[in-house]
């Protein structure tokens, strides 16, 4: 889809565009975007699959990087260090006499320490075509936005061109510091002096010193989510020191020479620190770091070793994959070729240790003008070199790019490898060959070119896609070539932090970890490959385009010469994927025929009609074409601000594609008539109405076609998408939506319209998770919704329908009534409105209703809500539930007690287990079913259960709510307990029904549930008694002492010390279960044999009653005690033996313990130790 382009077919006769036209339409287009190929062939739900894997991998990438950060800190104070090249304790001074301070210790143990890089503009970035008054109408100064700037100590916060835009967000108090100044002044100086002026100069910069870079930048880089207001960019201008450094006229060499002799190991190395910068992009996805590749190519040293350089002279910080490293050049006013772009004697070149393309881009760094302070620390300016001047300068023109990326993408930004990306695709050629080099990059840094690239995106020939590449899936994207215009595509990625090699000079090792290749192929099946550079030729290396780039996260496909045919861009990876997917981001440009015959101007003044011919032009401002537009016709609206325009349609129009562009007012007025769209629409002007009648969107292509609404007003207008698969990225307030057969998606966080229907076959998606209505939403039983979405009624009188498959996660009506004809619903939530149920049952997993929130029942049924219910009703605003006539249900089968305040009910019943009590300010009329009660008071019985296991301790937690005077437990008649957390042991597997019963004096009620006991693998521990000393014969995982059968807190060792007397028991647990052993009785009372008077008690220990026979020749009175250990009797038996046999049953207390049984008869008395369980 092109839009609006003149002179698009010069060169092309009809015949031929007439033949290509025939194949376009011919041609089934196939598009795998990921986002979009899932909603064709799998669903929504395996979009939110991949970027829940994206969510969850960075996550684990800021964990791994957070565990990592005290390796970039020192262990011992500084003055404890000393390193053979260190004239001074704990740093070195440089050349600019700034002392800087070891920051942690490398790999090889030597010292890391921060030097910029200096040797002592806008127009060659082409940002002056952005900023006010530039050619571009942008007007972009980086106004709202953040920059972060860290270098060097601190600037001069209070230097005329910061006024009050320059914050010290780390507080640092040290030394001004005169790069510092001139770094911040490059990036958003004010113009104060207009040779100074800032690529960004209005922009909010946040500036640090270099200390704990890595930990700040995670701090403070911007998250959609998390730091909505951090920073976009940040600048770096420093880096190690490395090699030959001069003081003077005085050479050090600060390598490692343990590791080498002669070479710093640490230039092009991918080092801990390359793998923080690079686990830290992977977590901050939009946040862009730029740092300056070095000025080490030209240092040479005394003489005692070889110099640094020319090639592989970058450090670790420009080694990182995910940062851009930009190297310096001098100033380009008028570029005409290569040849006019110069490389600095100084800047560092690459490749990297693997063979990596870097730097990734060049700018202007020789001679840069900018803020500046004195010997005396006064304002001043100065002109300085280096590639800490360049690296300024790409970040604040790229900085302005994402200014505009989100004033035309509202509430977004791009992601960093979009933003990278583009620069790399729009760069300006330079060095000695076409494609990329190890010298300049990608090449010049062209603002102005990726401005335009943003601009105008069309959804055909200019695309900038932000992409998941599932593991094992493929993307592809056909397009027809004009057979004129260049085929460029580039693709970067985040990507993983890589694993560094050991200490060692140039190791080869691969850093990239997932490799996505991009090929295109057309439709002859030639295969044409991205750039590639051969590392052993190092800076010699020439761009080849022969085979795959196995090394680099950046990969670009060029054709210069392509035919008039189709080609197929596709995008695939190798071997798996970490983290089981890869987000990518893709710039294409092409010259591609779109299938429109020809081009329509609007010329008809401020009035006119759409079917008159006088009214359009075959050129912009052009003579009457006297015709008008057709269904192959692309339709464009254009003119400078101050016209008003109004358009009228008269009949059903047909356009191919229509485009408004420029800063005029237009009203499209459709007069009860539709207007068919088949290939896009396009608003980027200031103001558009569209009102009274529709537009419908037709497609017969699979490839995806852009809408976009920008800041058009809709009034008592319908958007129709019959058919196609169709991209709306902008737009604000919409009127009528209605989807048939058509795959919608909507590049918004919230979709806000008044009316949305979705009919059979018709397909919503896009990035929204909050859909906003006023009058109507409806979705037919074979529609298709995005998961998890949330709608808002905020209208007066409404209607809601949903019979398709999926939910909404939730439905919130904020204001007015709103009808509800279904459910498909998860959560409703009523803060302010009504909820009237049209049609019943409907089922909710949650309700919640605000203050003033009313469910109504429109006709006799039953809601059911299956989780979850809150109000937050006030006394001023009370909730309501309420029916038009008796004999509708609440229903609420969750077990569950709710209490609730300022809740009115009316003729509704509530049914099911779940207990719903109304308070203070609540009223119940014609209804059953609810409680009216204090709170506190409501009695309300529950338990948990854990080590179901035969032999276990199975302990029962009592959860029961109200004034609970006792507690009686009913272990399946197995036993009984009147504790309130007792503990059980089932001697056989099997499933045993568990009732607890609580009571008051107002009452009962009663808890069952089903417990199943298992088999269990411990054996029965054996208690060995050493004086008071009790020890598990068996060992376990852990343990737990019991005395009378309750948990002793705290006792959960092998041992255990008995200082009281009692019935003891220990647990040993594993990873499943425990196993009780026998109690053994603690008790300074000596016991007798009973056998040997021919007395035998039983069973001990026993839950609820023991046997005392008499075998003997005693005849006589016999009483029967039964006393705690405190001596308080419980209950006495009086019994007359008169034979040589009796039995008599001995019931025994609720509260478990240890007992005494005492035994009296004319002439003895004795006793037994009893155990109750």
């Amino acid at each position: 889809m092109i839009f609006g382009l003149p002179g698009l077919f010069q060169g092309i006769g009809k015949e031929e565009v007439r033949y290509m036209n025939k194949i376009l339409k011919a041609s089934r287009f196939i598009l795998c975007f990921a986002g979009i190929l899932f909603f064709a062939e799998r669903g929504f739900s395996q979009q939110i699959d991949l970027e829940t894997k994206w969510k969850d991998a960075r996550i684990e990438s800021e964990q791994s990087l957070r565990g990592r950060l005290g390796s970039f800190t020192l262990s011992k104070p500084l003055n404890q260090y000393s390193f053979p090249f260190l004239k001074e304790e704990r740093g070195l001074r440089l050349s600019d006499g700034y002392f800087s301070k070891i920051q942690y210790l490398d790999e090889s143990g030597y010292p890391v320490i921060y030097a910029p890089h200096n040797i002592n503009a806008a127009i060659t970035t082409g940002a002056n075509h952005l900023q006010p008054g530039g050619s571009l109408g942008l007007n972009l100064t980086g106004k709202g936005l953040v920059v972060g700037i860290f270098d060097q100590t601190r600037p001069k916060r209070d230097h005329p061109e910061f006024g009050n835009r320059l914050t010290q967000v780390d507080g640092s108090t040290e030394t001004l510091s005169d790069h510092a100044t001139h770094v911040s002044g490059t990036v958003l100086a004010a113009g104060v002096n207009p040779g100074a002026k800032g690529m960004a100069n209005e922009a909010t910069g946040w500036s640090f010193n270099w200390d704990a870079d890595v930990s700040k930048m995670l701090t403070n880089a911007y998250d959609p989510d998390s730091k909505p207001n951090g920073m976009l960019v940040s600048n770096h201008s420093y880096g190690v020191v490395l090699g030959w450094t001069q003081e003077g006229a005085n050479w050090t060499w600060a390598g490692n020479a343990s590791v080498d002799p002669n070479e710093d190991w640490r230039f092009g190395f991918y080092s801990s620190k390359s793998k923080a910068i690079d686990e830290l992009l992977y977590a901050r996805p939009y946040y862009s770091v730029v740092w300056s590749a070095g000025n080490d190519r030209d240092d040479r040293g005394n003489g005692t070793r070889p110099p640094d350089g020319p090639d592989d002279t970058i450090g670790p910080e420009g080694v990182a994959k995910n940062n851009i490293t930009v190297g310096a050049v001098s100033q380009v006013l008028d570029y005409t070729g290569p040849n006019s772009v110069a490389i600095s004697s100084f800047s560092s070149w690459g490749p990297t240790d693997d063979g990596r393309i870097k730097p990734d881009l060049v700018g202007m760094g020789v001679n840069v003008f900018s803020s500046s302070i004195s010997s005396t620390e006064q304002d001043s300016y100065a002109s300085l070199s280096g590639t800490s001047m360049a690296a300024p300068n790409v970040t604040g023109s790229l900085f302005l790019l994402q200014q505009l990326y989100g004033q035309r993408n509202p509430e977004k930004f791009m992601l960093a490898s979009t933003l990278k990306a583009l620069a790399i695709h729009t760069a300006k050629e330079a060095g000695p060959s076409p494609g990329p080099d190890y010298m300049y990059g990608w090449g010049l840094l062209d603002a102005k070119a990726s401005a335009e690239m943003i601009l105008n995106e069309d959804g055909t020939s200019r695309l900038i896609r932000e992409l998941i590449l599932d593991q094992g899936s493929t993307f592809e994207y056909e397009i027809v070539s004009d057979g004129i215009t260049p085929i460029k595509a580039t693709i970067v990625w985040t990507d993983p932090a890589g694993t560094p090699a050991g200490t060692s000079v140039n190791p080869t090792n691969l850093m990239l970890v997932n490799d996505l290749d991009l090929r295109i192929f057309d439709e002859d099946g030639v295969e044409y490959f991205p750039w590639t550079l051969d590392p052993a030729l190092g800076a010699g290396a020439r761009g080849l385009q022969t085979g795959d780039n196995f090394r680099d996260n950046v990969e670009q496909v060029l054709i210069t010469s392509p035919q008039p045919k189709k080609y197929t861009v596709r995008i695939t990876h190798k071997n798996g994927l970490t983290f089981g997917m890869q987000p990518f981001s893709l710039v294409f440009t092409s010259g591609a025929l779109d299938g429109a015959d020809e081009t329509l101007y609007w010329i008809g003044g401020a009035t006119g009609n759409w079917s008159d011919g006088a009214n359009w032009s075959l050129t912009a401002n052009g003579p009457s074409a006297g015709k008008i537009p057709a269904e192959g016709t692309r339709v464009v609206f254009d003119g400078p601000s101050g016209q008003n325009k109004i358009v009228n349609l008269t009949g059903a129009s047909r356009a191919f594609s229509v485009n408004v562009f420029g800063n005029h007012v237009l009203t499209l007025d459709l007069n009860s008539q539709s207007l068919l769209v088949s290939n896009g629409f396009r608003i980027s002007n200031q103001i558009t109405e569209v009102k009274n009648g529709t537009i419908v969107f037709d497609s017969e292509s699979s490839n995806e076609l852009l809408v976009e609404f920008g800041q058009a007003l809709f009034e008592n207008s319908r958007l129709k998408f019959e058919g196609g698969n169709w991209r709306v990225i902008s737009g604000d307030k919409l009127d009528e939506i209605e989807i048939e057969s058509a795959q919608v998606s909507f590049d918004m966080t919230v979709l806000d319209a008044n009316q949305i229907r979705i009919q059979p076959n018709g397909v919503l998606g896009g990035d929204f998770e909050t859909l906003k209505f006023s009058e109507s939403l409806s979705v037919s039983s074979s529609g298709q919704l995005k998961e998890n979405l949330t709608a808002q009624f905020g209208g007066a009188n409404g209607q809601f329908s949903n019979a398709s498959q999926i939910p909404f996660a939730g439905l919130e009506i904020l204001s007015g009534t709103l009808v509800l004809s279904s459910d498909g619903i998860t959560n409703l939530e009523i803060s302010n409105g009504k909820a009237v149920l049209a049609a019943t049952p409907i089922v909710v997993e949650k309700l919640e209703l605000g203050p003033g929130g009313t469910l109504e029942f429109g006709q006799t049924g039953t809601f059911s809500v299956l989780s979850e219910i809150l109000s937050t009703a006030t006394e001023q605003l009370k909730a309501l539930i309420t029916a038009l006539a008796v004999g509708s249900t609440f229903s609420y089968d969750v077990y569950r007690k709710l209490c609730f305040s300022h809740l009115n009910v009316t003729n509704v019943n509530k049914t099911g287990q779940g207990i719903i009590n109304l308070g203070i300010g609540s009223t119940v009329q014609n209804a059953s079913g609810w409680l009216r009660q204090n709170c506190e008071e409501v009695l309300f019985a529950k338990f948990e259960s854990a080590y179901p296991c035969v032999g276990a301790a199975v302990t029962f937690d009592n959860q029961s709510e109200g004034a609970v005077s006792t507690y009686f437990w009913e272990f399946g008649q197995q036993g009984t307990s009147s504790l309130e957390n007792p503990i059980f042991v089932f001697n056989t597997p099997g499933n045993y029904r568990v009732k607890l019963t609580i009571s008051n004096s107002q009452g009962s009620t009663s808890f069952e549930q089903e417990i199943v006991i298992g088999s269990n693998e411990l054996l029965k521990p054996i208690i060995v008694v050493n004086g008071d000393q009790l020890t598990s014969q068996q060992p376990g995982t852990s343990y737990q002492w019991y005395l009378n059968g309750q948990v002793i807190p705290g006792a959960v060792q092998r041992s255990y010390v008995a200082n009281s007397d009692g019935s003891y028991q220990v647990a040993i647990f594993d990873a499943v279960c425990n196993r009780l052993s026998d109690p053994v009785i603690i008790s300074a009372i000596p016991e007798p044999d009973l056998s040997r008077f021919g007395i035998f008690v039983g069973p001990v220990p026993s839950y609820d009653q023991v046997s005392v026979q008499f075998l003997n020749e005693y005849k006589g009175k016999i009483t029967l005690s039964l006393v705690d250990m405190a001596g308080r009797v419980y209950s006495t038996k009086v019994a007359g033996k008169n034979g040589n046999e009796l039995t008599e049953a001995i019931s025994l207390p609720a509260q478990a313990g240890l007992y005494l049984l005492k035994i009296e008869t004319n002439n003895l008395i004795l006793h037994k130790k009893l155990i109750k369980y």
